[in-house]
């Protein structure tokens, strides 16, 4: 393995991370919009099919979506690359 794909392979990982990072913060955030409204710690499937479509058209998440965009951009770019070296 070249020093070039060891370095990619690095930041792809960094990469990973963060989006992983995003994505669990955004699924909990959805989460604790479901159990505010439904009013009980264990909301049901009608809660959560609210509170996910919530979280693809509501304006305040709109900056989890774009980040998520750009990572999975970003980490798709990556393994392209790396499949190319």
């Amino acid at each position: 393995m070249t020093l070039i794909s060891l370095t990619l392979l690095m930041i792809q990982s960094v990469v990973f991370l963060a989006w992983i990072a995003l994505a669990f913060r955004w699924l909990f955030a959805l989460r604790a919009d479901a159990v505010a409204e439904s009013g009980t710690a264990l909301p049901g499937p009608r809660w959560a099919i609210r509170a996910f479509r919530g979280g693809l058209v509501d304006k305040c998440y709109a900056r989890y979506r774009l980040w998520l965009g750009i990572l999975t951009l970003i980490l798709l770019g990556l393994s392209l690359i790396l499949s190319l070296l």
